[in-house]
């Protein structure tokens, strides 16, 4: 009986729980109104306050957080911002931009100023800022970290639109004058307009770009002109090796709407038309496979999804509810998804217990510590950011009224 009980005893230290490992090393930056704060182990720090804050972004060893802000006297180009975790120093980058994008392979950066792309590297924890190229819609980094891949938008011309165009960007060791000897290499034209069974849209841009972990295959969105976008747009692959373009459904420009498995070659979005201002409708969760083709709908009819995300090469929760004519009327709660099973023709097991008029939404993986994260909205719109294990289990509130909220996580 005692060799029992001392049996027991060891495996309570030995098993880790959830709460333990939010003591070890749990580090997010979040969003309350026009101030922006740091989590760390449980305790939340205030970084900046009275600024219109956005796109917040973790440097590869979660050292250096990024993040825009703009006053209500600044222009229309935000103030970049650097925030640097061990020595508690911030950084305002002597050039305004956007659209800042982390190297998953080193602590390196890429941003736009307009058009304008730049590349910012660290030398004694000081940003060297490198100008490369102009004419640039939007931008990625490449599968090895080493070079970027830019596009650039079709223009009007008197006979019609141009065609928009991938690029990858490679720049050579700074020389002794501080330039950098930049080199641009067409990567891919695209036709227009693109075509799916019934779906034609007119290539004006390319966005939005995902590469899946082996580096072979590009996801991306052609969109159409401005309006027409809001409604329609298509899901591209490009193939590197072959350098074949893929049209694979019709998707709207949310962030976080397209993501490949962690390591195999499979790519979950959420696919359909329509803007969401105008009613959650026909958005369901799709998986395909490219080579060969094949395509899996895990959404049933009367449901929509409008998040998800990978919780291993299989299973994926996802935040759904019933359609519904108005986004405001929307409800979703987190639903988890076998991507090896048969298209779904039911609503789902719950993945966690929801309160009724509560609604879960944006989960994300964190996959150091082996648990989950997600937004959930009370009925008067209250948010705060919950945690749980990759179970479900041991589901609890950690942070309290959020606009948005970035975890570091391992890349």
């Amino acid at each position: 009986m005692k060799k029992i009980w001392l049996t027991l005893v060891l495996l309570m230290f030995l098993i880790p729980s959830a709460k333990a490992a939010e003591a070890n090393g749990l580090q997010a930056a979040f969003i309350q109104d026009k101030a922006l704060w740091l989590y760390m182990d449980g305790s939340e720090v205030l970084l900046q306050e009275n600024l219109s804050i956005s796109n917040l972004g973790w440097s590869k060893d979660g050292q250096w957080l990024s993040f825009e802000a703009k006053s209500e006297t600044e222009g229309e180009e935000p103030a970049i911002w650097l925030y640097h975790v061990p020595t508690n120093t911030h950084t305002k980058l002597k050039m305004v931009g956007h659209d800042v994008q982390w190297n998953s392979k080193k602590n390196s950066f890429a941003f736009l100023t307009g058009s304008f792309l730049s590349v910012v590297e660290f030398k004694e924890n000081k940003p060297i800022i490198h100008q490369l190229n102009g004419g640039v819609s939007h931008f990625s980094w490449d599968a090895e970290g080493e070079n970027l891949i830019a596009s650039a938008s079709a223009v009007m011309f008197p006979d019609g639109w141009s065609h928009p165009r991938l690029y990858e960007v490679k720049w050579d060791a700074e020389h002794k004058n501080q330039e950098l000897d930049v080199k641009v290499e067409p990567l891919l034209t695209i036709s227009s307009p693109l075509k799916l069974d019934d779906l034609s849209i007119l290539s004006i841009d390319a966005e939005n770009f995902t590469w899946s972990k082996d580096g072979k295959l590009l996801s991306f969105v052609v969109s159409p002109t401005a309006s027409w976008s809001e409604d329609s747009n298509m899901l591209t692959v490009f193939v590197k090796e072959n350098k074949v373009l893929i049209p694979m459904g019709e998707i709207l420009r949310e962030k976080g709407w397209i993501k490949w498995a962690p390591s195999k070659s499979q790519l979950a979005s959420i696919q359909g038309g329509g803007r969401l201002r105008g009613g959650v409708k026909n958005k369901r969760l799709t998986v395909q496979s490219v080579l060969p083709s094949q395509t899996k709908i895990f959404t049933p009819d009367g449901f929509a999804d409008v998040n998800f995300d990978w919780l291993d090469d299989t299973r994926i929760v996802v935040a759904r509810g019933k359609e519904s004519d108005t986004l405001a009327d929307f409800r979703s709660g987190l639903i988890l998804i076998n991507s090896k099973e048969d298209e779904q023709k039911s609503g789902g097991k719950p993945f966690v217990d929801l309160p009724e008029g509560f609604s879960d939404d944006k989960p994300v993986t964190l996959n150091k510590h082996k648990m989950l994260s997600w937004i959930r909205t009370d009925a008067n719109g209250w948010k705060s950011v919950w945690l749980s294990g990759l179970d479900g289990s041991d589901a609890r509130k950690v942070i309290e009224g959020v606009n948005d909220v970035e975890w570091f996580d391992e890349w």
